[in-house]
């Protein structure tokens, strides 16, 4: 197994813990999609299908929603980068640039540009996926690194000793 498929199946992992494993959370109301991630697995790529009840008064995606989608694309990144430990959001800003088309899927590309020992910086932009080249919006966040990890956190730590016993240990 390769970096790029650890990261990959980490990442799968840890969208399925904070989306299908919370029946009826926002997360689990507007579940990511894993598109892809980088070698070193700081960059991940994600997609969400844009439903009806998503929509503002106008019939574009709700600015709320796409705020949601924005922070959770970020929030996944830094959970998985975080050993799963659970990050909450310290603050964002988002950038509406132009209205996101119900029907259409959202593209979000999440970085980690900060990492710390208790505080993770990331950057996100988002797009139509039939329109690459024209931002939906931007965004950027800090959040705060919890001392509690979640059930995950063993589990993951197992898996990195297990890799790296295999020799495929993640770059970090």
């Amino acid at each position: 197994m390769n970096h790029a498929d650890y990261h990959e199946q980490k990442l799968r992992a840890a969208i399925h813990r904070r989306t299908d494993a919370e029946p009826g959370s926002v997360n689990n109301r507007i579940p990511p999609e894993f598109v892809s991630c980088s070698e070193d697995g700081t960059r991940c790529r994600v997609r969400y299908r844009l439903k009806p009840e998503m929509r503002n008064p106008m019939g574009w995606l709700h600015g709320g929603v796409t705020s949601a989608m924005m922070d959770m694309s970020m929030g996944l990144l830094v959970y998985y980068n975080a050993d799963f430990h659970l990050c909450p959001t310290a603050s964002m800003t988002v950038n509406y640039l132009r209205p996101g088309r119900i029907g259409g899927s959202l593209v979000v590309d999440s970085e980690i540009t900060f990492r710390g020992r208790k505080i993770f910086h990331a950057s996100a932009r988002a797009w139509m996926e039939d329109t690459p080249d024209k931002l939906v919006c931007t965004a950027t966040a800090s959040y705060m690194v919890t001392p509690k990890a979640d059930a995950a956190h063993e589990e993951n730590k197992r898996l990195r000793e297990q890799a790296a016993k295999t020799g495929v240990s993640p770059a970090r």
